[in-house]
């Protein structure tokens, strides 16, 4: 047999303005953290883009974001990483728009599996 890959679960947690505490199962394909008010999803791997597929149903609000994220594993995949954005978005409430641009950093755990998955 060959050598065992390593883990792809991770328990996320981080975020200022929408926190967030969940695992990801497998941060290779694309995953979605859920905060109380948005929903971004993340395409998969250590590089990629995110973008907003949840926000907060409010009449006359609309919320738009996106960007690129990385993932770094200094001490090797089977340790800590961390995960940060940057990114930006655009508030609109009818005719006015405010668009806003940053990052947000998040620490990721490796946990044993996910969902039944060893």
């Amino acid at each position: 047999m060959g050598a065992a890959n390593a883990p792809r679960a991770y328990r996320v947690v981080g975020g200022s303005g929408d926190p967030v505490d969940e695992t990801v199962c497998d941060i290779q394909q694309s995953f979605v953290l859920n905060g109380r008010l948005f929903g971004v999803e993340f395409s998969g791997g250590v590089d990629g883009t995110y973008k907003f597929v949840r926000t907060p149903s409010i009449s006359g609000l609309h919320w738009s974001a996106g960007g690129r994220y990385h993932i770094e594993f200094p001490d090797g995949a089977g340790k800590q990483g961390t995960m940060t954005t940057e990114g930006g978005g655009t508030t609109t409430a009818g005719s006015q728009s405010r668009t806003t641009s940053g990052g947000e950093h998040f620490t990721l755990t490796p946990v044993a599996g996910c969902g039944g998955a060893p």
